[in-house]
């Protein structure tokens, strides 16, 4: 069913830096297609979140646009609000267009980071419901908050934190006081047996900072199955994955991944209609 011609056609973005082979308007614009909706989404790469973002924004077609790291720190600044959850995790990653009873046009910051680390971790799950009391995050920067808001909406009660400033992991643990925190300075520290066993972990630190010597099997050998979350999208395969891929019973998920399951997440949001995922994510597996 094409809707082209019976609703006005809206213009979405994506905002960053350096984005010029960005994934996002082909996962987007191939939902649209496939549904029949007459919207597009496209480029805008600016250095900073400045004027030219604010009068996009302020346009009647606009609506919406996904924000990359590091402007979705700054793209507050011409919004009206933000989610609780944007908040919490420091950073908007979606704009949405809400309108208000009298007419009047509200730019609302969301995240779905957390949303594409969870979907994740559940469609790679061996079994119908995520089990697992304890989890892994590697690295305490920004798409860290995401993981361990993701975690704890999964149930995980203790969270094992690899991170070489102390100071910057413990800050984080503030914000998430339901998380019990175990922290460790590097790899080198972690223990041969956790108690309880992780059977999730998040990686979000740039994949070069490690080689697969450095990464220690216990992160993997103490349970039959699990999934890893590599937020890294290059290499296509890292070191962690490596390791990761050894284990029978471990998933290794990509940075590519998070980026598809947000992406549904963004797509629904914007639209009020389900996202075509596979239609999605063939169209960027073609390209990746």
């Amino acid at each position: 069913m094409h809707l082209i011609g019976q609703i006005p056609k809206r213009n979405y973005f994506i905002f960053g830096n350096n984005i010029a082979h960005s994934l996002s308007p082909t996962l987007h614009n191939t939902g649209f297609k496939e549904l029949g909706l007459p919207h597009y989404y496209s480029i805008f790469e600016t250095v900073a979140v400045d004027e030219n973002v604010r009068e996009i924004m302020a346009q009647p077609d606009f609506g919406g646009a996904s924000v990359t790291f590091p402007h979705k720190l700054q793209i507050g600044k011409f919004l009206h609000s933000e989610s609780t959850v944007a908040k919490l995790i420091g950073a908007v990653n979606t704009v949405l267009v809400q309108y208000g009873e009298d007419g009047s046009k509200q730019l609302v910051g969301d995240n779905t980071d957390w949303l594409g680390i969870k979907s994740c971790i559940e469609v790679n799950w061996n079994g119908p419901v995520v089990d697992t009391q304890s989890a892994v995050v590697i690295g305490a920067g920004g798409a860290s908050r995401a993981a361990c808001y993701a975690l704890q909406k999964l149930g995980v009660k203790k969270l094992y934190m690899i991170n070489r400033t102390r100071s910057k992991a413990e800050e984080l643990e503030k914000d998430f006081p339901a998380l019990e925190f175990v922290h460790y300075a590097s790899y080198a520290e972690v223990p041969q047996k956790f108690d309880p066993t992780p059977r999730a972990i998040v990686a979000c630190v740039p994949a070069d900072d490690f080689v697969e010597e450095d990464i220690p099997v216990a992160l993997f050998n103490g349970a039959e199955h699990g999934v890893l979350v590599e937020m890294a999208y290059r290499p296509l395969v890292t070191a962690l994955m490596k390791i990761g891929g050894r284990f029978e019973g471990w998933k290794v998920t990509r940075g590519v991944d998070v980026l598809k399951e947000q992406a549904y997440h963004q797509f629904s949001m914007w639209t009020g209609r389900r996202a075509p995922a596979s239609v999605m994510a063939a169209a960027v597996d073609a390209r990746v």
